[in-house]
């Protein structure tokens, strides 16, 4: 009674504790962003619709982008596993959903849920283990959860909880560019039964894929959300899946491999329309199992079977057990996915390329013991063509494919490797905080980069060395995931770019444009070793830090400092401005910039009749410039036309002029 009352007490503390807890943890860190609900990947499934980060690659936050851009580059819409198990009779005791809908079975608190949740938190909430700084033997990042069966919870009906309950860590290590676009799963299931085993245990492992979310919604606008020009392969010998996006087989006159969607938009230099493409799908996601535990015959690292599930074509969030009724049928469908709604095995099925598809993999059955448990470890990773690549003109359809098949077996090679020692990984070095700000000096445009030399001070976390080399300065002027361009490579001590006085680095961008919006990284990169510590048998090269892991996620806005009580030199920019017409690929949104104002002034803008259209109150003491989005007073955009303008200054300075608006 005594271990029942304190077994009660955890579970009552943990249920507390769990209600202040986040429903889904987000991993948003570097390039390849994620999540996990409590109950599995993704938040739960809704309608093939995107609710939360699902290997997003690039990952952003749309919120950053001035402009609409179309959908997150989603590959997964939702994961994980289903399980099922024997009672002592042998008749099935239960099958949990926890691949789609783990909300439905895990919950934190009372008699409602089969399952309930212990804990789901990063172990390092506020990023203290970033460049291994805490714990070099673990990843930069993990989330821990764990949920088992709920002892109030019992109805009279034949669905039972199991005796089982799951740990999962998750880990991703987002500050190196060799490492920053997989993350591992490691899933471990025990018996929670006193004193009898846990028999004809079968996990079905499901992924509803869709690489990618934006391809399809942009080239696809008129068919329900979830890729359905969904490619993959399957190899058994390496148990690894590779998913594309290929071509739609119900549009025969055209080809939608890998999304390629163009636009045309207006470029007020050339003064003519161009067209702008883009790849929107360069990226292959990859599921690679690294360890299964024994099943029942002994056998290690095995699937027992696996098949593709097409969805319904209407809006279905059911899984592949649609139509798959009663808990005998549902057990043997875990056993054989060719008993799953509409499953297939063979990659020429006519199903492949028209539908929305589930990836199946069955694993069991298993034995497990008292005080027991089994254990898999999943690596899920996206990789392709970059998208300095996938905006390149000259980048055909079969690069797309060359540059994706050869991203996925860099990527299984390094997932492989990552495991294999123990969740080590050689790192690089830290990269500098930094800031950006605009020339101080009088009529020059250009943006200040500073950073201090904090990270010369930090040894390598296997090495105990201080190895780092020097940093490099990446711009982007599109999006917060590029294209980048370098635009400076700083060696440790650059008499050219530190000033011993401030004790700071200093890099002036020149290279920039009144107005306009630009993304910047600073990353560190180092000597490399012949030998590396964790394994001396391996070299490692230089190693450079991601630009994601430290990039500006917000635009920084070039301006010119404020002139003084003098409003003569205003000008607006672009003049004639010229608004796009149709969908724009990328970009901030363009704006009309009033340029060379001074700190405190008024701006009124008129309609050629001399309306009064908006009211711009500008005060800055360290820029310039402001920005009118072609939004009235009223709410509404302006129509194509002439405006006037007329500024007035607090010390009584004014000046007037002109601008057009072209549609």
């Amino acid at each position: 009674m005594r271990n029942l009352l304190l077994f009660l007490g955890i579970m009552l503390c943990g249920n507390l504790i769990g209600q202040n807890q986040a429903v889904n943890i987000e991993l948003n860190r570097g390039r390849l962003w994620h999540s996990f609900h409590y109950g599995q990947e993704c938040d739960v499934m809704h309608d093939w619709r995107r609710s939360s980060p699902g290997l997003d690659w690039p990952g952003f936050d749309p919120n950053e982008i001035k402009q609409a851009f179309g959908a997150n580059y989603t590959h997964l819409l939702a994961g994980g596993f289903y399980i099922t198990s024997l009672n002592d009779a042998g008749a099935v005791q239960g099958w949990d959903n926890f691949a789609t809908n783990g909300a439905d079975a895990v919950g934190w608190n009372g008699g409602d849920k089969r399952y309930l949740v212990q804990n789901h938190n990063k172990r390092w909430s506020q990023g203290e283990n970033y460049w291994l700084q805490t714990d070099p033997n673990e990843a930069e990042e993990v989330i821990e959860t764990y949920f088992e069966k709920n002892p109030e919870w019992y109805q009279p009906w034949d669905n039972q909880n199991q005796w089982i309950g799951v740990k999962r860590e998750v880990r991703q290590w987002s500050g190196s560019r060799a490492d920053e676009d997989y993350v591992i799963v490691d899933y471990t299931i025990y018996n929670t039964r006193s004193r009898k085993s846990v028999e004809g245990v079968y996990l079905l492992f499901s992924y509803a894929l869709s690489p990618n979310v934006r391809g399809w919604s942009l080239t696809n606008p008129n068919y329900p959300s979830g890729a359905r020009n969904t490619q993959s392969r399957w190899d058994a010998d390496s148990l690894a899946l590779i998913s594309w996006a290929g071509d739609f087989s119900s549009t025969s006159s055209w080809d939608e491999s890998f999304d390629l969607f163009s636009s045309t938009v207006y470029d007020p230099v050339l003064g003519e329309d161009i067209v702008e493409s883009e790849y929107l799908a360069p990226g292959f996601m990859g599921i690679r199992f690294l360890y299964i535990s024994p099943d029942s015959s002994g056998l290690e690292n095995q699937v027992n079977g696996f098949s593709w599930s097409a969805a319904a074509p209407s809006g279905d969030h059911s899984g592949p057990f649609l139509g798959v009724l009663g808990l005998d049928n549902k057990y043997d469908a875990m056993a054989d996915p060719s008993l799953l709604a509409n499953a297939f095995d063979d990659h020429s099925d006519a199903r492949m390329g028209d539908s929305r598809l589930y990836a199946n993999f069955s694993l069991g059955p298993f034995d497990i013991p008292r005080r027991d448990s089994i254990r898999i470890v999943v690596a899920e990773f996206v990789g392709g063509a970059s998208y300095e690549d996938a905006r390149n003109p000259e980048f055909t359809v079969a690069d797309v494919q060359a540059a994706g098949d050869s991203a996925s077996t860099y990527l299984q090679d390094r997932v492989r490797f990552n495991y294999e020692h123990g969740y080590r990984v050689p790192m690089p070095p830290v990269p500098p905080d930094f800031t950006v700000s605009p020339s101080t000096e009088a009529g020059v445009v250009a943006n200040v980069i500073s950073f201090d030399q904090v990270a010369e001070t930090i040894p390598d976390p296997h090495e105990g060395i201080i190895d780092i080399l020097g940093y490099r300065i990446y711009r982007s002027g599109d999006l917060p995931f590029g294209p980048w361009e370098l635009i400076a490579d700083i060696p440790v001590g650059d008499p050219a770019f530190w000033n011993a006085d401030s004790q700071f680095y200093q890099m002036v961008d020149d290279q920039v444009a009144l107005g306009y919006g630009y993304y910047y990284s600073v990353t560190a990169y180092d000597t490399g070793h012949n030998s590396w510590s964790v394994d001396p048998s391996i070299a490692v090269p230089s190693l450079e830090s991601s630009i994601f892991a430290n990039r500006r996620g917000t635009a920084f806005y070039t301006t010119i400092w404020p002139q003084i009580g003098d409003l003569s030199s205003v000008v607006v920019v672009p003049n004639p401005f010229y608004r796009s017409s149709g969908f724009e690929l990328a970009g901030d949104t363009k704006a009309i910039q009033f340029v060379n104002l001074t700190q405190d002034c008024t701006i009124r803008i008129f309609s050629v009749r001399g309306d009064l259209v908006k009211l711009i109150e500008h005060q800055s003491d360290d820029s310039g410039t402001t920005f009118w989005n072609q939004i009235s007073d009223n709410g509404q955009y302006v129509k194509s036309g002439m405006y006037f303008y007329h500024i007035e200054d607090v010390s009584g300075s004014r000046t007037t002029g002109k601008f057009a608006i072209v549609n």
